[in-house]
Formats: C-alpha cells, structure tokens, sequence
C-alpha cells in the first residue's frame, strides 16, 4: 500500500525527476538531500520513496518535504530497492530522471551539467565520472566510468568495461517507458539492467567530470551484507540470468552473444574480487563453484582452465581481463621466490587494517603456496617478479619479503635483520631459492604450465596524448636492471617456461589518474588488456 506526501505547486511537468529510495539511512539522508535541494539547476522534483524504513527516515523524508516544494514523499511496505525505484519512475513527472542513492551525494552542478549535456545532444542517456569516498577513512578515489587514460569507450566496451551503476545516470524518460524497462528484483540489480540500457541507447553522452559522492564500506549497506532474491544461486547470478533473457526476449541476444559472455565472465570475476575479503573460506568456494557453473551452463563453449598466480598486484588486474574466472583465492601477491622456498619456523602474529594484505602476508607467512597448488591443482601457474624488488627481512629462521603491504602493519615478534635487494646476499640466495622453485615444480608438479610475465616498473605515467618520467627514474631503472637478471635466470634454467613479453605492450606505462595511485607497479587498463591477450595466445585459449 501508498501513501502519499503531496507539496502543492509543483507543475505536471518538470525538466528532471530525481528519484531516491530511502531505506534506514537517517545517518546520511541529510546530508544527501542538502545536496540535491541546492541544485544550480532548478527545474526539478526529487521523489522520496520511503521502503518502509524504520530508524526514523521515514519522518525525516516528510520535515524535508515540508521545507521544500520540490520534494514529493511516498511511503511504502519494505520491498527492496528495485520496487522503491519502479514506484519512482511510476510516479515521475521529468522529461528525464535520474537515481540518487539517500547515502550519497552529489555535486551541487550534477542536475545542470548532466541536463544540459544530455539534452543538447539529444542522448538517451548521460554519465559522470564518480568520486568513491571510503566511510572509514574519508579518503576519496577517483573513478573514470567511460573510457580510460582520455580515450573513450565503444558502447560494447563500455558493456564490458564499464563502471556498472545507475546512480551516476541520467535517462531520457522514453527509454524505459517504450522499451518496458523497470529494475528486477535481484542482488545487484544494476548488473541486469546498465548493459541493456547502454545496448537500447540509441545516443549516450559523457561529462567527464566527477560529480557524484558513492560511499564506500557503509555499515548496513546492501553492498556491505546483500539482500538475496528468492531461488538466487549465488549473489549475482540472477542478475545475469534476468540480463540474458532481457536480451532474448528483445531479439538482441545473437548479435551481442560474445560481448554478453565476455561482460558475465569480466563482471564475476570482480564480484569474486569484492567478496574475497567478505565471505568465509566455505562461502568464498561455494560463490566460485556456482559462478563457474553458471558461465558453463549460460555459454556451453566456456573453456574453463583453471589457475595460480605468484605476483604484484597489477597482474591481478591484467589476469582478470583474461577470458577465464579469476578466483583471488588463488592468489600470491606481496611475496617473493625466496620467501616462497625459505619458509619461517615459527608464524608471527599480523594485524592489518586492510584485511586484503592481512590475508596475503599470512599467506606468504604460512607457506600457503605449496599447500594451495596442492589442493587447488591449477593448469597453469603466472608469476611475475615485480615484488621481487623489495629488501628481504630474515625471520624465525626463514625469510618474509618487506612488501608495502606492511604499511600499516603490527607483526610480532620484529624481523631479525633487513637484507638489501641489491646485495650479492640478495642476489646468490635469490638464484638459490628460484633454482629450488623450479625443481620442486617440475618434480611435483611436472603437468602444470608455468607462464612468466616479464613485468618491469613503468618509467613513465601519463595518458594516450603524452607522458612524462616518474621523479625517481634512476631508482626505477636499477631495479629494473636487477629483475633483467632474475628474469634471465629463470628462462635460463626453466627448460618448461612460457615467457610474455609485457614490456613489449603499446601503453607500458602508469595511467596518471589510476584510482589507487599512479605508482610505477602500476600500468594502466590498455596495457592490462593487451597483456591479457599474450597470456590468452600463451596458453592456447
């Protein structure tokens, strides 16, 4: 049932709907309708749709209403997200709407500069750049949403590669209404309808600006605990069983068959990326088992070969443009061959904010590789030596590599003493321990290919139009000079090895705007993509 708030004088009509769902969020709904009521652009109704909140939101929604004409309330029984979205198109007097989340905010230019943009150019839908503000610290990230590094993408890019969220839209009216679009009822209901809403655009257009505020790691937030539709396998599954019919019921599937199965494959292997540090270890193997299952039975043709990685953290970016499920449970990162082959006597006890590194440096502590390759038994292993730059530290009669993951971390008891990456120590007992890798490989594990990634630290960052040389290039290159030579040593002595030549890549340098720092470990998404597609040729797939 509806009940409505009406605020007399608002006209039939009106330029823009903004539609918010609020659900229990009375912490933040202030905040977030202080920043639609002071739009520049004036010629807009924002309509609260009330799912039945009961923290006190509910009333707050009406002393706004009551403060300014343009607000329109309905309070309704609790029914999830989707439906509050559906009542507010329902319900929407704008020539074009859009969807604001009641925890976010948004630029006091959102509403002018996305009107203007997409009624000049007569779009069916427009899009922002989005700043990604972390609850717990306030560090804020920037989010590039349709292209990377100045070039933009093609609509099947932006499918594929896309930033995959209503919020940071604004859609002519006409595009849901004549093609019968509404939101479904699933867990990550905008993964069932922004490819479809990109694919029905006749015209889409970009302000390539970030006005809109997403607020991360929110306690209760749907993101942070999802809300599971009945009869849903796993979340995200129904989204994209809902994506796929959507297409077949229009007559779109076959055209857009191989982009359909690269987004499914693409956009899992980031929902594994985001619940790997949320689930249990059952949850975690339950969630690959079924997203595996499902990219089986939805593209019978799906080769799946499984795999490991010993690496740095880009190259987990790049494996997960690979045309395979990337499952970070069997990730190596922050570790090194000597640690690998030296492992501790005793395991040091580790706290870290970040429960991502805290993870790894366990991993790295316990020795985890030999028993995860003996469990997971992976077709092929990809390594690169890009955390092989760091110093060594000596420890309970092994060794632990002094990554930056240990920013930020408490480990007890201290390192014993601190070897130097560019030391002959470092360098004899280097060669030793990759010797020994290679060994226990190809005796152990003799049916295991072993792919390795000539990864280098970029000198330059930039975009596609121009770079300029990181500030401590002569550092970068006498670490570079020193993974030549381990790089050299394993070609030398692994008769087995496949060598990618990342180097060799047309944008091998660090995206300037990188969301997590523009560092020379870091590359950028054309060059990812294009080593991702050695690695493909590599291993046949």
């Amino acid at each position: 049932m509806l009940t409505f708030m009406e605020n007399k004088g608002i006209p039939k009509e009106t330029a823009v709907s903004v539609i918010i769902p609020v659900y229990n969020v009375a912490a933040w709904l202030d905040e977030c309708l202080r920043s639609v009521v002071g739009q520049t652009f004036t010629d807009f109704e924002a309509i609260l749709v009330d799912d039945g909140s009961t923290d006190g939101s509910s009333e707050l929604c009406d002393e706004w209403a009551k403060k300014d004409f343009r607000i329109r309330v309905i309070h309704k029984e609790n029914a999830g997200p989707s439906a509050a979205r559906n009542t507010g198109i329902l319900e929407a007097k704008g020539r074009y709407f859009c969807f604001l989340d009641s925890d976010d905010w948004i630029e006091l230019s959102f509403l002018q500069k996305m009107y203007r943009t997409i009624s000049f150019e007569q779009a069916d839908m427009a899009e922002c750049d989005v700043w990604r503000v972390d609850s717990i610290t306030g560090k804020k990230t920037l989010r590039r949403i349709s292209g990377v590094m100045g070039r933009r993408y093609s609509t099947e890019e932006q499918m594929e590669y896309g930033y995959t969220a209503i919020w940071k839209c604004m859609f002519r009216r006409e595009l849901f209404t004549e093609n019968k679009v509404d939101f479904p009822d699933c867990h990550s209901e905008a993964r069932a309808l922004y490819p479809l809403l990109l694919c029905l655009s006749k015209k889409r257009s970009y302000v390539p600006e970030a006005l809109y505020y997403y607020r991360l790691f929110r306690k209760g937030s749907l993101s942070e605990k999802p809300r599971k539709a009945a009869g849903s396998r796993a979340e995200g599954i129904g989204a994209y069983e809902i994506l796929i019919q959507n297409f077949l019921d229009r007559g779109l599937y076959e055209k857009n068959r191989e982009i359909l199965k690269k987004l499914v494959i693409h956009k899992l292997s980031d929902l594994l990326a985001a619940f790997f540090t949320q689930r249990t270890a059952e949850e975690f193997e339950r969630l690959t088992k079924e997203y595996c299952e499902f990219i089986h039975t939805a593209f019978p043709e799906y080769e799946s070969r499984t795999y490991m990685n010993i690496s740095g953290y880009n190259l987990n970016k790049v494996l997960g443009n690979m045309r395979l499920l990337h499952d970070p449970g069997r990730r190596i990162n922050f570790s090194s061959l000597i640690s690998l082959m030296n492992p501790v006597e005793k395991t040091p006890v580790i706290r870290h904010k970040n429960r991502y590194r805290r993870i790894m440096l366990e991993r790295e502590a316990d020795n985890r590789f030999w028993s995860l390759i003996e469990e997971k038994k992976p077709d092929f292993i990809v390594l690169d030596f890009i955390e092989e730059r760091f110093d060594i530290m000596a420890y309970q009669g092994g060794y632990l590599t002094k990554s930056d993951a240990f920013d930020g971390c408490e480990m007890k008891p201290e390192p014993e003493r601190i070897i130097w990456r560019d030391s002959r120590e470092c360098m004899e007992l280097w060669k030793k321990s990759a010797l020994g890798f290679i060994e226990r490989m190809e005796k152990d594990y003799p049916d295991a290919e072993i792919v390795l990634v000539k990864n280098y630290l970029a000198e330059k960052k930039g975009d596609i139009y121009g770079q300029e040389y990181f500030a401590d290039l002569d550092e970068i290159r006498k670490i570079n000079g020193i993974l030549e030579q381990y790089y050299k040593v394993f070609q030398q002595y692994c008769k087995k090895v496949k060598i990618v030549e990342a180097a060799e890549c047309q944008y091998y340098f660090t995206d300037r705007e990188y969301e997590y720092g523009a560092v020379p470990s870091h590359l950028n998404e054309l060059a990812n993509r294009e080593i991702a597609g050695m690695i493909e040729e590599c291993i046949g797939i």
